[in-house]
Protein backbone atom coordinates (compact mmCIF):
# COMPACT_ATOMS: atom_id res chain seq x y z
CA UNK A 1 0.00 0.00 0.00
CA UNK A 2 3.06 2.48 0.93
CA UNK A 3 4.24 1.68 -2.35
CA UNK A 4 1.31 2.62 -4.19
CA UNK A 5 0.73 6.06 -2.18
CA UNK A 6 4.46 6.57 -3.26
CA UNK A 7 4.29 5.93 -6.77
CA UNK A 8 0.77 8.37 -6.66
CA UNK A 9 2.80 11.20 -5.54
CA UNK A 10 5.26 11.08 -7.93
CA UNK A 11 2.60 11.12 -10.40
CA UNK A 12 1.97 14.43 -12.29
CA UNK A 13 -1.36 16.23 -11.18
CA UNK A 14 -3.50 15.60 -14.59
CA UNK A 15 -2.68 12.09 -14.66
CA UNK A 16 -4.07 12.03 -10.70
CA UNK A 17 -7.02 14.04 -11.70
CA UNK A 18 -7.49 11.39 -14.92
CA UNK A 19 -7.52 8.30 -12.36
CA UNK A 20 -9.67 10.04 -9.99
CA UNK A 21 -12.37 11.11 -12.88
CA UNK A 22 -12.10 7.59 -13.99
CA UNK A 23 -12.58 6.35 -10.57
CA UNK A 24 -15.51 8.60 -9.78
CA UNK A 25 -17.26 7.36 -13.05
CA UNK A 26 -17.04 3.74 -12.15
CA UNK A 27 -18.57 4.19 -8.71
CA UNK A 28 -22.26 4.60 -9.86
CA UNK A 29 -21.95 1.80 -11.99
CA UNK A 30 -20.43 -0.80 -9.95
CA UNK A 31 -22.60 0.49 -7.18
CA UNK A 32 -25.73 -0.63 -9.49
CA UNK A 33 -24.43 -3.45 -10.21
CA UNK A 34 -24.18 -4.38 -6.71
CA UNK A 35 -27.98 -2.96 -5.99
CA UNK A 36 -29.05 -5.12 -8.76
CA UNK A 37 -28.06 -8.22 -7.16
CA UNK A 38 -29.02 -7.90 -4.15
CA UNK A 39 -32.67 -6.77 -5.80
CA UNK A 40 -32.80 -10.03 -8.07
CA UNK A 41 -35.48 -13.16 -6.47
CA UNK A 42 -33.69 -15.35 -5.18
CA UNK A 43 -34.84 -19.20 -5.88
CA UNK A 44 -35.02 -21.50 -3.02
CA UNK A 45 -33.57 -24.84 -3.98
CA UNK A 46 -36.30 -27.92 -3.49
CA UNK A 47 -39.21 -25.63 -4.00
CA UNK A 48 -40.93 -25.45 -7.38
CA UNK A 49 -43.40 -22.31 -8.62
CA UNK A 50 -47.22 -23.40 -7.79
CA UNK A 51 -49.54 -24.92 -10.37
CA UNK A 52 -53.22 -23.85 -10.86
CA UNK A 53 -54.35 -27.26 -9.23
CA UNK A 54 -52.58 -26.50 -5.86
CA UNK A 55 -55.09 -24.21 -5.00
CA UNK A 56 -58.10 -26.92 -5.86
CA UNK A 57 -59.83 -27.04 -2.08
CA UNK A 58 -60.69 -30.67 -1.24
CA UNK A 59 -64.20 -31.78 -2.22
CA UNK A 60 -63.78 -29.98 -5.47
CA UNK A 61 -62.40 -30.02 -9.23
CA UNK A 62 -61.57 -27.78 -11.87
CA UNK A 63 -63.96 -28.78 -15.10
CA UNK A 64 -62.44 -27.15 -18.39
CA UNK A 65 -65.35 -25.74 -20.36
CA UNK A 66 -65.41 -24.35 -23.89
CA UNK A 67 -66.76 -20.52 -23.80
CA UNK A 68 -68.76 -19.19 -26.56
CA UNK A 69 -68.23 -15.38 -25.52
CA UNK A 70 -64.45 -15.80 -24.44
CA UNK A 71 -63.70 -13.03 -26.85
CA UNK A 72 -65.95 -10.71 -24.20
CA UNK A 73 -64.17 -11.85 -21.73
CA UNK A 74 -60.75 -10.59 -22.45
CA UNK A 75 -62.17 -7.13 -21.39
CA UNK A 76 -64.31 -8.09 -18.55
CA UNK A 77 -62.54 -11.05 -16.31
CA UNK A 78 -59.28 -11.24 -14.83
CA UNK A 79 -57.43 -14.52 -13.89
CA UNK A 80 -60.78 -15.92 -12.20
CA UNK A 81 -64.42 -14.92 -10.99
CA UNK A 82 -68.06 -15.27 -10.46
CA UNK A 83 -70.11 -16.09 -13.30
CA UNK A 84 -73.48 -17.58 -14.36
CA UNK A 85 -73.38 -20.68 -16.54
CA UNK A 86 -75.36 -20.79 -19.35
CA UNK A 87 -75.83 -23.19 -22.35
CA UNK A 88 -77.61 -23.33 -25.38
CA UNK A 89 -81.14 -25.23 -25.77
CA UNK A 90 -81.55 -27.96 -27.88
CA UNK A 91 -83.54 -27.82 -31.66
CA UNK A 92 -86.84 -28.11 -29.75
CA UNK A 93 -85.98 -25.38 -27.44
CA UNK A 94 -83.57 -23.50 -28.40
CA UNK A 95 -83.77 -20.54 -25.68
CA UNK A 96 -80.80 -20.44 -23.83
CA UNK A 97 -80.74 -22.88 -20.66
CA UNK A 98 -79.06 -21.32 -17.10
CA UNK A 99 -77.16 -24.51 -15.81
CA UNK A 100 -75.56 -23.22 -12.48
CA UNK A 101 -75.24 -19.70 -10.75
CA UNK A 102 -72.32 -18.32 -8.24
CA UNK A 103 -69.53 -20.50 -10.11
CA UNK A 104 -66.07 -19.86 -9.63
CA UNK A 105 -64.08 -19.75 -13.24
CA UNK A 106 -60.63 -19.53 -13.87
CA UNK A 107 -58.54 -18.95 -16.93
CA UNK A 108 -55.94 -20.60 -17.78
CA UNK A 109 -52.57 -19.19 -17.36
CA UNK A 110 -51.14 -20.37 -20.28
CA UNK A 111 -53.64 -19.77 -22.81
CA UNK A 112 -55.54 -17.32 -21.49
CA UNK A 113 -58.64 -18.08 -24.24
CA UNK A 114 -59.06 -21.45 -22.38
CA UNK A 115 -61.29 -21.53 -18.94
CA UNK A 116 -62.34 -24.13 -16.23
CA UNK A 117 -65.11 -23.56 -13.48
CA UNK A 118 -64.53 -24.51 -9.62
CA UNK A 119 -67.27 -27.30 -8.68
CA UNK A 120 -67.94 -30.11 -6.36
CA UNK A 121 -66.82 -33.56 -7.90
CA UNK A 122 -70.55 -34.80 -7.08
CA UNK A 123 -71.97 -31.73 -9.41
CA UNK A 124 -69.54 -32.93 -12.61
CA UNK A 125 -72.28 -34.61 -14.35
CA UNK A 126 -74.95 -31.73 -13.94
CA UNK A 127 -72.45 -29.44 -15.24
CA UNK A 128 -71.16 -31.16 -18.27
CA UNK A 129 -74.53 -33.63 -19.13
CA UNK A 130 -75.75 -31.26 -22.22
CA UNK A 131 -71.73 -30.77 -23.34
CA UNK A 132 -69.06 -28.18 -22.48
CA UNK A 133 -70.10 -25.52 -24.55
CA UNK A 134 -70.85 -22.37 -22.09
CA UNK A 135 -72.09 -18.74 -22.26
CA UNK A 136 -71.15 -17.25 -19.69
CA UNK A 137 -72.40 -14.32 -17.40
CA UNK A 138 -69.77 -12.28 -15.28
CA UNK A 139 -70.93 -11.52 -11.68
CA UNK A 140 -70.06 -9.61 -8.48
CA UNK A 141 -67.08 -11.82 -6.90
CA UNK A 142 -69.13 -11.62 -3.51
CA UNK A 143 -71.92 -13.41 -4.46
CA UNK A 144 -73.33 -16.74 -2.50
CA UNK A 145 -71.89 -20.01 -3.12
CA UNK A 146 -72.82 -21.99 -6.26
CA UNK A 147 -76.13 -22.98 -7.16
CA UNK A 148 -77.18 -25.71 -9.78
CA UNK A 149 -80.33 -25.38 -11.52
CA UNK A 150 -82.44 -28.53 -11.82
CA UNK A 151 -83.81 -29.60 -14.99
CA UNK A 152 -87.38 -28.36 -15.23
CA UNK A 153 -89.01 -31.47 -17.44
CA UNK A 154 -88.04 -33.65 -14.49
CA UNK A 155 -89.56 -31.65 -11.88
CA UNK A 156 -93.20 -31.88 -13.84
CA UNK A 157 -94.95 -34.71 -12.46
CA UNK A 158 -98.53 -35.85 -14.51
CA UNK A 159 -101.21 -36.96 -12.57
CA UNK A 160 -103.21 -39.78 -14.63
CA UNK A 161 -106.53 -41.11 -13.72
CA UNK A 162 -107.72 -44.63 -14.86
CA UNK A 163 -111.65 -45.37 -14.76
CA UNK A 164 -114.77 -43.46 -15.27
CA UNK A 165 -115.24 -39.86 -14.17
CA UNK A 166 -118.76 -40.54 -13.38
Amino acid sequence: MKKLWLQYRRTKWETKLLWTAAGLSLLPIVAGLLLQSEAAPKETPGRAPAQMDTYIPKGFVLVPIEVQNYEALDSILGHFGVVDLFQMGNPENPHQRLVARNVRILRAPQNPSHFAVLVQESAVPSVLKFGSLFTVIVKRPSQDGTEFVKDSASLRRNIIYEGDSQ
